[in-house]
């Protein structure tokens, strides 16, 4: 009981950290782990984030269009950063727990990004 209080105090930590400032450079980074090996987003949500990367076809359900699906976990900067870092249950969207902090911070404002004002 104890250790599971533990971890819900960490996951609370996490999914509450306080942001990074908007730049472009924090834009740019997320961009280039957006498109990298280390996390690979675009084979599920494709470049332009529309959902359509080389993989999307085969997942079930379908990835976000980040363009004008409404986020599962909701589309506040903190709630991206904690969906990218948690993952989502009941979708493809793992735990994204071992890229650095700052590269979630970077990709959470990059995602965002891609909605249609």
């Amino acid at each position: 009981m104890r250790f599971a209080i533990v971890i819900l105090a960490v996951l609370g930590a996490i999914a509450f950290a306080d942001p990074p400032a908007k730049t472009q450079a924090v834009l740019d980074a997320g961009k280039k782990v957006y498109e990298g090996s280390a996390a690979g987003c675009w084979a599920c949500h494709g470049y332009t984030g529309e959902g359509n990367g080389p993989v999307a076809a085969a997942l079930r359900p379908q990835p976000r269009n980040f363009q004008k699906d409404p986020f599962k976990g909701g589309d506040k900067v903190e709630q991206v950063f904690a969906s990218i870092t948690n993952g989502l249950t009941g979708t493809q969207m793992v735990s994204y727990d071992r890229l650095p902090e700052a590269d979630r911070w970077a990709l959470a404002y990059y995602v965002l990004s891609f909605r249609k004002k």
